[in-house]
């Protein structure tokens, strides 16, 4: 048996398959690099994406149990004092000392709230349970606040609401440099 080839049947031939072979390879080529693709968009979607942050602390409310507080009464009803010192320990205020005035002051007003400069947040959250309350900074040290009730005197308001703190930026990363 003996094959005849014609020459130019063998090199058509063999053009059509160079032409099949450079377009399987151009496809494969092309489907490889889309696939590369598609997973690099799938990577860089799921990386973390740098934001606005934050280096404040969040801040945290003062709460009643942060408060130490005196009671004194100024006004001439006896246990004036006592009740609110109770009504003060049931709300969660630490209760140092009751009794009466120990400045001896008229109070008109409902109450009055003396303060110094460390008790001034003591001070509003306490002013934030007693309304009508009058707030006096007698530059006093430390943080205790005394709640000198007047002759207006009825009872603590209502209990304000808690207010939770909530973070609108994350916080930034901190770096430590080691010497």
């Amino acid at each position: 048996m003996s094959e005849i080839v014609d020459e130019d049947g063998a090199r058509s031939y063999r053009v059509r398959r160079q032409r099949r072979s450079v377009i399987v390879i151009a496809v494969v080529l092309l489907a490889l690099a889309g696939a590369f693709y598609y997973a690099s968009t799938y990577f860089r979607a799921t990386e973390p994406q740098a934001g606005p942050c934050t280096t404040e602390p969040v801040a945290v409310p003062l709460k009643p149990g942060d408060v130490s507080l005196n009671v004194y009464n100024a006004t001439k009803r006896s246990g004036l004092a006592s009740a609110a010192s109770k009504t003060a320990t049931d709300r969660g205020f630490k209760v140092k000392k009751v009794g009466n005035d120990p400045k001896k002051a008229t109070v008109k007003q409902n109450a009055q709230v003396r303060f110094g400069p460390e008790g001034e947040a003591s001070a509003k959250l306490l002013i934030a349970h007693v309304p009508g309350a009058v707030a006096v900074n007698d530059k006093r040290e430390g943080d205790t606040v005394d709640l000198v009730l007047g002759n207006a005197w009825k009872n603590f308001g209502a209990a304000p609401a808690v207010v939770t703190p909530t973070q609108t930026l994350r916080p930034c990363p901190t770096v430590t440099v080691t010497q």
